[in-house]
């Protein structure tokens, strides 16, 4: 039952008090502590992700940048070349007749001097070319001489730039070896009329645009190592990449789709990937970042291990802190308990010293605790007096008792031998009516001697300390019965039901029944006295009825039947002296039991002896003053 109900009381009510101080101090100090570091965390790393994600931003507008300002170089380049063509002298009409006889590109171009010193001065493309208004090429720097005339009709870019000129993406075979397409710019030549004379146009290859990726993602560190860049046209064809990597293809075409600039996080089966864009220029190209979303926020992961191994510690160190800090805190309390159980030990002059708490409420209660134990001191002082004064007199009350008898049986002797003179010698002097007065002196006198026999025995009892023993009550009770049944011989005691074995002094209980069993026998009018004896389980004690079918007792005298010497019936009817009851109840109260009387099944009475199960309960003998007749303060231990 205490096991069940400490399990359904809560958990915090079942610790102990440093554990209860423990974690009330953890939850005082910790808890601010951990609701601030799980916000710190969560701006920390909300803030981390925001700086890596502007970190990648930027690194892919600085190669926006980087391109646009060699866009602007480029175009402003062709356009200047563009200007300084001699248009109106060069000799379009003769260049193409060469070409429709089956010629190649010219090594040179007498009419335009300067094209050689411009070239050379430009640093930014790989090749420079003049075609015809039909896209036909007769001029490239540096030269490449093929067998087959470079058009540029095939190629799609050309009829996009052929009316204004501008920038745009593809492939100049063989000009460039390339299969990726590079970056051309083209500038039409026009007469002073406005008509396209040819075109004058410059190529930069993949490669020179990858230099660019490949500088810009150096600087991005260990970071750059796992990360890829790409350069996209605005009709969404990849012109340049650091690397070839089909998942960065396939995410670049995706993103390029969606048209969102800045930085977004995409989902791909081979990872999570956090993609940065910008714009070169205006010119609807892309500078597209992608690297993992794991290395682009790895330093913001090491900083959440740092943050929790910092919380870690701290905890430690707190959890650390608060155990310290409840020892000090119980240390006094464990002072009280200390003092407490030696003071409840018997050590009433163990005193509670609390140096550190002289002006505080634990010093106040250990002051308490010495005043109490100073009461008690004293108050065991006087009950030892006491004790002394009464164990005295007892000694005192056993003497005189002794005394009294044996004079009271020496007196008695001699009043008997008297009465038994008289009657034997003087037989024929005396009339009935005298030998009736000295049979009754013969009487009176064994009632007299049987009494202080009592009374000798009442004492003797209070002196006896016997050890208890474990023993069969069957065994106890067939003696009873046999010894009442030599007194009664027409009497009938019958035992029913199973016996326990209890522990206890079996003498002393062999008296009890004899004086229960012998009772019920003896009053009684009943042709043949009958008695039965039982007994029950009464879960923490054991029960025995002796129920008999004698004259039972009223009610209103069950208390008084078992006070000293107390009689309900005439001495003339039925012998006795009133002491066996009070015996028996005074034997089973040290057996820490009681004694109970009610209205019997057979119609007489049904005494109950009630002894607890617990063995260590039935060897504890308690002294107790004699409880003589008509003395309203004498202790009551009939509820054991």
């Amino acid at each position: 039952m205490q096991t069940s109900d400490m399990m359904a009381r809560p958990l915090f009510l079942r610790m102990s008090l440093r554990t209860k101080v423990t974690v009330l101090l953890l939850a005082i100090s910790l808890g601010p502590l951990l609701v601030a570091g799980v916000i710190n965390i969560d701006r920390a790393v909300e803030r981390g992700m925001r700086s890596e994600r502007q970190r990648f931003a930027q690194s892919a507008r600085f190669a926006a940048f980087a391109f646009a300002d060699l866009f602007t170089r480029v175009s402003a380049d062709v356009r200047l070349m563009a200007r300084r063509f001699p248009v109106e002298s060069f000799h379009f009409d003769e260049v193409r007749r060469e070409l429709d006889a089956g010629g190649g590109p010219r090594p040179t171009l007498d009419e335009w001097r300067d094209a050689r010193i411009l070239t050379l001065l430009q640093q930014d493309y790989d090749s420079l070319f003049v075609a015809l208004p039909d896209g036909r090429v007769f001029f490239t720097f540096p030269y490449h001489n093929v067998t087959h005339p470079i058009d540029l009709r095939a190629s799609p870019w050309f009829a996009r730039l052929a009316e204004g000129g501008g920038l745009a993406s593809g492939p100049l075979p063989p000009l460039s070896t390339d299969i990726r397409p590079g970056l051309v710019a083209l500038q039409p030549l026009r007469h002073r009329d406005g008509n396209v004379a040819g075109y004058l146009g410059a190529l930069i290859s993949s490669g020179r645009l990858n230099d660019i990726l490949v500088r810009t993602l150096h600087g991005l560190g260990e970071a750059g190592e796992t990360s890829s860049m790409t350069l996209i046209d605005d009709e969404g064809r990849t012109v340049a990449r650091d690397r070839a990597m089909t998942m960065d293809a396939e995410l670049g075409s995706s993103l390029w789709k969606l048209g969102t600039q800045g930085t977004v996080e995409v989902e791909h089966p081979e990872g999570d990937h956090l993609a940065a864009r910008a714009e070169v220029g205006r010119s609807g190209w892309i500078v597209q970042l992608l690297t993992p979303t794991d290395e682009a926020y790895r330093h913001v992961y090491g900083l959440i291990w740092l943050l929790v191994v910092v919380i870690v510690l701290t905890f430690i160190f707190v959890l650390l802190f608060a155990d310290y800090s409840a020892t000090l805190l119980l240390q006094p309390i464990r002072d009280l308990e200390r003092g407490a159980e030696m003071i409840g030990q018997g050590a009433l002059d163990y005193r509670i010293r609390l140096d550190t708490h002289t002006r505080d409420e634990l010093g106040h209660l250990a002051s308490a605790f010495n005043t109490m134990g100073d009461n008690l001191l004293r108050s065991r002082r006087q009950v030892e007096g006491y004790s002394r004064s009464l164990e005295t007199a007892q000694r005192e009350l056993d003497a005189m008792v002794y005394g009294i008898t044996h004079d009271l049986k020496k007196s008695l002797r001699g009043i008997e031998a008297f009465a038994s003179f008289l009657g034997e010698d003087y037989a024929d002097h005396i009339d009935d009516e005298g030998m009736e007065m000295l049979a009754s002196i013969a009487a009176n006198v064994d009632r007299i001697n049987q009494l202080a026999d009592d009374l000798i025995g009442l004492v003797e009892h209070e002196q006896r300390v016997v050890p208890t023993e474990r023993f069969e009550m069957r065994d106890l009770l067939h003696e009873v019965r046999e010894r009442a049944l030599e007194r009664h011989p027409n009497g009938r005691v019958d035992l029913v039901g199973e016996m326990p074995a209890i522990n206890g002094d079996r003498g002393r209980l062999m008296l009890v029944f004899d004086n229960l069993v012998d009772n019920g026998l003896k009053f009684n009018r009943a042709a043949r006295p009958h008695i039965e004896i039982r007994c029950f389980d009464d879960l923490l004690s054991w029960r025995f009825d002796i129920i008999d079918n004698g004259i039972g007792i009223e009610p209103r005298y069950h208390d008084r039947i078992f006070e000293l010497f107390a009689r309900l019936n005439h001495q003339d009817e039925f012998a006795g002296n009133g002491t066996g009851l009070n015996l028996a109840r005074r034997i089973v109260e040290e057996h820490r039991g009681r004694i109970e009387v009610a209205p019997g099944e057979l119609g007489g009475c049904r005494f109950s002896v009630i002894l607890p199960k617990e063995a260590n309960a039935l060897t504890a003998p308690s002294l107790r003053a004699l409880a003589l007749p008509g003395t309203s303060n004498a202790p009551d231990w009939s509820e054991g």
